[in-house]
């Protein structure tokens, strides 16, 4: 029995279209990588990772800071509502333009903690000193209520369409008797 002769390497040439030079730079190291069979990019995103949760652990003591040391403020009411939507976004909804009223430290520090959470390692309030329950506080001194969600089913509808109906004949009402009580005056 004869050995067959060993195949020569295959060779593969693929041609790519990229908008920037930087684009290009990226493709020709993730290509280097695939084809050295190296895993240097894996492991600066290890890196990256390690970084971007020291610097939301950084970002969320200095909101926390600024909430317990200034009360009252607008700042801390945007930083607690801020807290508040990255907490459960769907009861708390936040507007990010209000990241723009902030100064840039604490601005910095929410974009620092929500670069953070995209990684969806932990949740906001496993972070603060006293847990869940600080959270809680921050959201009741601070007077943040839950959006008001309503399904769209018929029977929603209908009661909504009731409870609307009976506010105007109230309304109404009161104001027949407002007019009457100022006629017989």
């Amino acid at each position: 029995m004869t050995a067959p002769l060993p195949s020569e390497p295959k060779r593969l040439r693929m041609t790519f279209d990229v908008a920037s030079d930087n684009q290009a730079q990226e493709l020709s190291a993730a290509w280097q990588e695939i084809a050295s069979g190296k895993r240097t990019r894996l492991n600066t995103v290890a890196g990256d990772v390690h970084e971007i949760m020291e610097r939301a652990r950084t970002g969320l003591l200095r909101i926390v800071k600024a909430i317990e040391e200034n009360p009252g403020t607008g700042q801390t009411g945007r930083l607690v509502r801020f807290l508040a939507g990255v907490y459960n976004g769907n009861e708390f909804p936040f507007d990010l333009t209000d990241l723009r009223a902030l100064d840039t430290d604490l601005a910095n520090a929410c974009i620092d903690y929500l670069n953070y959470d995209r990684l969806a390692k932990a949740e906001v309030h496993t972070h603060l000193p006293d847990g869940g329950r600080q959270m809680q506080w921050f959201i009741s001194q601070h007077g943040i209520r839950p959006q008001l969600h309503l399904s769209s089913t018929e029977e929603h509808e209908q009661r909504l369409y009731a409870l609307s109906v009976r506010l105007d004949r109230e309304r109404l009402a009161e104001a027949v008797s407002l007019d009457a009580s100022s006629l017989a005056a």
